[in-house]
């Protein structure tokens, strides 16, 4: 009888954000599909293990409050971060590999209890400075979209060469939900005011959406887009929304059953493009080349007359007066129609 191979321990760190964790799962597959024996243990921040947990290959997801301790920055957090790192070091490693390549999650993999590091090399980490924690380094091609420097990363750093096809690995989780053909979801939220479409367009959009046949459900987190979401329905009476704030399960399964989503340059519409929902994403001010929705089930739409200072990258527009809520030209300029012909053309 042959021997069993040993099992390869690693630890992942990647932290954050929700974007960047499911940009991380096609990697993972790819690993599990050429080590199944690796055992995958992931240190995320709390409030995304839950969703590390959907993946298959991962076998615990080691949650870390490190945004919190940094806010706080007090005794308690002192306390806690040592205590953390304690019960990490109780756990041994064959290999460390770092994914965000940033000091702060270089810190982080010193804390293990490892053999070796592995990371980005200078030239190739988001903070250069990060890679003097490795042990071993790789250079892996800046210009790509970060689905694909993730996988470059983990295939030189465990030896192997990754399949074309992406497998983002968490379907089978919501192989209960019951698609609906008539369902769609927008997804009027994100975390900058610049990234945001303005509610006569989302109005315009959803009234389009309703005359086609189509039932309209606008997906809120917070009072404010609570708001948004009401002021739409008030123009498009058919359309709903949930009466509370659902959980980032509840939020998938609702993405699963949806015919088609629309959403905006946020974590949610990089989640219903690893479901393999037909998606399209909004963008101005920032850019979808190397952070944007990938896979043939969806796409990153733009203003097709790109203007000078895209994308800007900034949280306020410089054409707008400051602190100013209203739409960016970038984001104005991009128009229902075109939203919704993009949008049926990925759901054919």
């Amino acid at each position: 009888m042959e021997n069993s191979p040993v099992p390869l321990r690693i630890l992942l760190v990647k932290m954050s954000s929700m974007g960047d964790i499911f940009h991380t799962f096609p990697a993972i597959s790819d690993l599990k599909a050429h080590h199944p024996e690796a055992i995958i243990d992931w240190v995320v921040e709390d409030g995304f293990k839950e969703i590390v947990d959907w993946h298959p290959a991962i076998n615990k997801a080691i949650p870390i409050s490190l945004r919190r301790w940094m806010k706080e920055r007090g005794s308690k957090s002192w306390q806690e971060f040592r205590a953390w790192k304690r019960q990490l070091k109780s756990e041994h490693y064959d290999v460390v590999i770092d994914a965000q390549g940033l000091f702060k999650s270089a810190i982080i993999s010193k804390c293990a209890n490892a053999k070796e590091i592995r990371g980005f090399n200078s030239k190739s980490a988001r903070e250069p400075i990060a890679s003097l924690f490795y042990n071993k380094r790789y250079g892996v091609d800046k210009n790509q979209h970060a689905v694909e420097r993730t996988r470059q990363l983990f295939a030189h750093a465990f030896g192997y060469t990754p399949a074309q096809h992406l497998n983002f690995g968490i379907n089978q989780n919501f192989s209960h939900v019951i698609k609906n053909p008539r369902k769609l979801m927008f997804i009027i939220g994100t975390s900058w005011v610049t990234k945001l479409w303005s509610s006569f367009h989302w109005q315009k959009l959803t009234a389009i959406a309703i005359e086609e046949g189509f039932d309209v459900e606008i997906m809120w987190g917070s009072l404010e887009e609570r708001s948004i979401a009401d002021s739409i329905i008030a123009v498009c009476p058919k359309a709903t929304r949930p009466q509370q704030r659902m959980s980032i399960t509840t939020i998938a399964e609702n993405l699963v059953e949806a015919a088609g989503v629309i959403g905006l340059d946020t974590g949610f519409s990089h989640l219903a493009g690893a479901l393999e929902t037909p998606t399209v994403a909004l963008y101005g001010a920032t850019s979808p080349i190397k952070v944007g929705l990938i896979g043939k089930h969806t796409s990153n739409l733009q203003l097709e007359q790109v203007l000078s200072c895209m994308p800007c990258h900034k949280r306020q527009c410089k054409w707008l007066p400051e602190n100013s809520h209203e739409t960016p030209p970038c984001m104005n300029g991009i128009k229902p129609f075109n939203v919704w012909n993009t949008l049926i053309a990925k759901m054919n």
